[in-house]
C-alpha cells in the first residue's frame, strides 16, 4: 500500500509513528529497571528445573534454594494437580535499598512475574519471622503457576493471593507488625473491603494493604472451610479451563461471589466478638488499665498532699489570728 493508499483509508502515519515510540519508550524503561537488578546480581547457578542468580555474597543462600526447590516444587504440583513444566529465575538480592528500586511498597518481601517467569527476593529480610527461604520460594512459585494457567484479568487479586497465602500456611509476602489493623477489628466495625475492591490492585496504603492480605486469606480459608480443600482446586481447574471467576464459583459452590461474601462475613461475625477481640488483647488491657491506675493513684497522692499544704496554711492563719 504506497502513501495515498494509507491517506486513502484514513491512516495518520504521525499517529502511528507516535504510538510506536511511545509504546518503545514504555518497554524500555521495563527492561532497564529488571536490568539494573540483574546486572547487580554477580553469580548464577542452576539445575534442570530452576536458575538462581544472587548477589556474591549469598552463594550459600542460593544452594540451599536448589536443594529446597525440587520438595516446595513438588508440593504444589500436588496440591493443584498442575504440572510445574516452566523453568523460573530466583533472584536473591542482597540489599533491600536495591530491591525497593523495583516494587512499589516497602514491605513487600518479594514478588512474582509469571510473564518473565521470575521471582525476586528481598533476602535481607530472610529469616525474620515467619518468613524463610523455603515459604517464601512456595508462595511466590505458587503465583508463577497461577499465572502461566490463569490470565490476570480471570483470576482477582483476592483469590490469587488468598490461594497462595493458604498454600503456605497463611503466610505471604507483604511484612506487617503488631500496629496493623486486623480481620477482628475491621469486621467487629464494619470496615472491611469489599472483594470487588480487591479484584485488581490492592490498597497502596500500609494499613488497607494489609487488611486486604488478610482478607483474602480469610476468604479462602472459609471456602475450604465450609467444602473442603476440593472446592477451592475445582474453581481453580474450572479457571483454566475458561471459566470466569463467578461461572467457577457458581459451578463449585452454587453461589455466587456476592452471596459467597455475604456468606463469609456472616462466618466472621459468628466467630468474632467483642468479648473474643478483648480476650486477643488482654495483655494489653491489662497493660492500659495498669497505667490507668498508676496515674489516678499519682492524682490522689498530689490531692492529699494539697489538700494537706491547704489544711496547715489555714491553722496557721487561725493560729495568727488567735494570737492577735
Amino acid at each position: 500500500m504506497g502513501r495515498h493508499g494509507i491517506q486513502r483509508y484514513g491512516i495518520n502515519l504521525g499517529m502511528i509513528r507516535k504510538v510506536c515510540f511511545r509504546f518503545l519508550i514504555a518497554t524500555l524503561v521495563v527492561l532497564l529497571s529488571f536490568t539494573h537488578v540483574y546486572s547487580d546480581t554477580g553469580a548464577v547457578i542452576s539445575d534442570n528445573t530452576v536458575i538462581i542468580q544472587f548477589d556474591g555474597p549469598l552463594k550459600n543462600a542460593a544452594r540451599e534454594v536448589i536443594e529446597l526447590y525440587p520438595r516446595v516444587k513438588k508440593e504444589l504440583e500436588g496440591i493443584l494437580g498442575w504440572e510445574i513444566d516452566f523453568k523460573p529465575s530466583i533472584l536473591l538480592i542482597k540489599e533491600n535499598s536495591k530491591f525497593q528500586e523495583v516494587v512499589e511498597n516497602p514491605h513487600i518481601i518479594a514478588f512474582a512475574d509469571p510473564h518473565r517467569n521470575l521471582i525476586a527476593i528481598d533476602y535481607s529480610r530472610m529469616n525474620v519471622s515467619p518468613f524463610t527461604l523455603e515459604v517464601t520460594v512456595k508462595h511466590e512459585l505458587c503465583h508463577l503457576l497461577l499465572g502461566k494457567h490463569i490470565p490476570d484479568d480471570r483470576l482477582p487479586r483476592w483469590l490469587n493471593e488468598g490461594f497462595c497465602q493458604w498454600v503456605t500456611g497463611g503466610i505471604g509476602e507483604f511484612m506487617v507488625d503488631d500496629r496493623q489493623p486486623n480481620l477482628r477489628k475491621a469486621s467487629l466495625s464494619g470496615q472491611l473491603i469489599p472483594l470487588w475492591l480487591l479484584s485488581g490492585r490492592f490498597p497502596s496504603q500500609r494499613d488497607q494493604m494489609a487488611l486486604a492480605y488478610e482478607e483474602s486469606r480469610s476468604v479462602v480459608e472459609y471456602m475450604i472451610a465450609e467444602h473442603g480443600q476440593s472446592g477451592v482446586v475445582n474453581i481453580m481447574n474450572n479457571m483454566k479451563h475458561g471459566d470466569t471467576v463467578d461461572e467457577a464459583i457458581k459451578k463449585v459452590l452454587f453461589v455466587s461471589i456476592g452471596e459467597l461474601e455475604r456468606q463469609w462475613i456472616l462466618y466472621l461475625r459468628e466467630r468474632v466478638t467483642w468479648a473474643g477481640y478483648l480476650a486477643a488483647n488482654i495483655y494489653l488491657i491489662i497493660l492500659f488499665a495498669a497505667a490507668l491506675l498508676t496515674v489516678c493513684g499519682f492524682l490522689r497522692i498530689v490531692m492529699r498532699r494539697r489538700l494537706r499544704a491547704a489544711q496547715v496554711e489555714e491553722d496557721n492563719e487561725d493560729d495568727e489570728v488567735t494570737g492577735g
